[in-house]
């Protein structure tokens, strides 16, 4: 097993690679593609290009900048506006650009011939393979008590997921939207790690009633923990554990 881990967005990120050959040298590459994507999206780099955008419209989207924006703005109009990649200052990637951080690790890692990986920043993952032969495990944190713990912990399938969870029970008054906030925690698996992120964002702010029907209609593998610790997950929930 080989591990990478640091700090990056004001949290942390760890890589896990379980192959049998050294893969040392893409911590340098790992480490320079998470830097140079909060160059493109931190709203707290003035040297960003979503600050510069900000600051200046007239300025030309870089094609990832505008393929991120068609993503979020797909989820925006899914979600009936729930999820916005935007605030009164101008646009804001931040309830999305971490899983498409860890997308794009997963590409890095793929890109040199690697099948058998976890990708972790900030809580949320991307999974592929097995760990030896043994599925990656994964569990959702208990949010219901100030220790971390494990709610329930569950075997990733080996074709690959991506799994996102959003909830305040750690940071409150961090997730923007007005909406029912009778939710803990919402996690969300689904292929890619952008669209965990964005959609576990857009159902917490929806509510627990809104939020299962606009899971369901969107065919998305939702886990909802309610604000009294009741559990109820969406029908494609059971398609994650193998």
């Amino acid at each position: 097993m080989q591990s990478f881990s640091g700090e990056i967005y004001g949290t942390t990120f760890s890589i896990k690679i379980a192959e049998n050959r050294s893969y040392e040298y893409l911590q340098y590459d790992i480490k320079k593609e998470l830097d140079r994507i909060d160059l493109v999206f931190s709203t707290y780099k003035p040297a960003s290009e979503i600050s510069k955008i900000n600051s200046d419209q007239s300025i030309i989207w870089s094609d990832e900048f505008s393929n991120l924006h068609k993503k979020s703005e797909k989820i925006k109009e899914l979600s009936d506006g729930a999820f916005k990649p935007e605030d009164h200052n101008g646009y804001d990637f931040s309830g999305i650009a971490k899983g498409y951080a860890i997308d794009m690790v997963a590409a890095v890692l793929e890109n040199n011939g690697i099948s058998n990986y976890f990708v972790e920043i900030g809580g949320e993952i991307r999974a592929k393979g097995t760990k030896f032969e043994q599925n990656w495990i994964f569990g959702i944190e208990r949010p219901i008590e100030k220790k971390k713990s494990p709610y329930i912990a569950f075997k990733l399938p080996s074709n690959g997921i991506s799994i996102a969870t959003s909830g305040e029970y750690r940071e409150s008054n961090h997730i923007w939207g007005e909406g029912p906030r009778d939710l803990i925690s919402v996690t969300v698996a689904t292929e890619d790690a952008a669209s965990a992120d964005a959609w576990a964002t857009a159902l917490y702010v929806l509510g627990l009633k809104k939020g299962i029907k606009i899971a369901e209609e969107n065919d998305l593998a939702v886990y909802f923990i309610s604000s009294d610790g009741d559990s109820v997950k969406s029908r494609n929930w059971s398609m994650i554990s193998p």
